[in-house]
């Protein structure tokens, strides 16, 4: 296996038209913190960003932060604290931003910083064929046009390689609490309704973690509304959310997604968190056996079940509009170079 470690974006375009000269596959790699979400694909090339890396620019009054690709979370979390600020995404320190964007993982508090689409401005993309590319704008209203900073997020490398994004990054909250309660879906539904500017409320089969966030006397007005719904077993100040993740033990970890009002039926074993109003599953499993079940309950629900962790790639599922994302791959990457069948419909 070749290994490309491109230290610029000339760099970055002069690997991918070379692979298309010589007929090699590439897959792209950053942190490999989302290595296994995405179907098998045979490459003959990694192509890291890791070297991408540059802080373009950061004004904290701007809320934008333009970064490279490559750039590790650790960094940029540690930057964007220095203006009390962050880029609300979960994923480790040694995460490439790149990565994130291109897995676009969910967050437990996606319900207040809603999806790693939502966070991204523009971005410099190297299609499969070579060309730079640059879609959006760095202010937060956009202008208008094809949004194909909008396309590659989620993408997993299919499409183009990310090399550099503008990022809408967020206050730091004056305060975070997190509230535990004895409960299932069913109280889980009832808090939301009571607290509706929640960060989170993650369901386990512990109980229920209702997360709050923001202004201090808007942390405790919340938590007032919350204790007339039911009183917690415990009230922690800034402790992490969630405060475990047992099903990130198993060898397989799911993220499912389906209506919210269908998650309870989804064949979830005993390692699980779902977060209520989402329709976000992450469950952790042991095997083909457990992860078909969850599969076809999910696929009964209307919803999708992909491996983000472990073996089993993202299912037998078509994805929407399927045509659509055949013409998009064509578009992009017409010889087949970036991970050909990583993606869903073995595209």
């Amino acid at each position: 296996m070749d290994l490309i470690h491109p230290h610029t974006v000339t760099d970055v375009v002069e690997a991918v038209r070379a692979a298309n000269a010589e007929g090699r596959r590439l897959l792209v790699v950053g942190g490999r913190r989302h290595i296994d979400k995405g179907n098998p694909c045979v490459v003959e090339a990694e192509l890291w960003t890791t070297q991408l890396d540059r802080v373009v620019a950061y004004d904290p009054a701007e809320m934008v932060a333009v970064v490279e690709a490559g750039m590790r979370l650790g960094e940029l979390r540690r930057m964007l604290a220095e203006g009390r600020q962050e880029w609300p995404v979960d994923a480790p320190d040694d995460a490439t931003v790149g990565g994130v964007i291109a897995a676009a993982p969910s967050s437990p508090r996606r319900l207040k910083v809603g999806a790693v689409r939502d966070t991204v401005l523009e971005a410099e993309v190297v299609t499969g064929d070579g060309r730079l590319i640059r879609s959006g704008a760095r202010t937060v209203k956009q202008v208008t046009g094809y949004q194909i900073h909008k396309l590659v997020t989620g993408s997993l490398g299919t499409l183009g390689v990310i090399v550099q994004v503008a990022l809408k990054v967020r206050p730091l909250p004056e305060a975070s609490r997190t509230l535990r309660f004895d409960g299932g879906l069913e109280l889980a539904t009832r808090i939301l309704g009571a607290v509706p500017a929640a960060a989170g409320v993650l369901v386990t089969p512990d109980g229920v973690a209702l997360r709050l966030e923001g202004w201090r006397a808007e942390v405790d007005e919340q938590e007032a509304t919350a204790r007339a719904v039911a009183e917690p077993i415990e009230a922690m100040d800034d402790a992490p959310f969630p405060a475990s993740r047992p099903w990130e033990e198993r060898p397989v970890v799911v993220e499912s997604a389906v209506p919210p009002s269908r998650v309870g039926s989804l064949e979830a074993g005993n390692a699980w968190g779902a977060l209520a109003g989402v329709g976000i599953l992450w469950a952790g499993l042991e095997g083909p056996e457990e992860l078909a079940a969850l599969r076809s309950s999910a696929r009964e629900a209307g919803g999708i079940a992909p491996v983000v962790q472990g073996p089993g790639g993202l299912g037998d599922e078509l994805p929407p509009a399927p045509e659509v994302q055949r013409r998009l791959k064509e578009a992009f990457d017409p010889n087949g170079v970036l991970a050909p069948g990583r993606g869903w419909g073995g595209l």
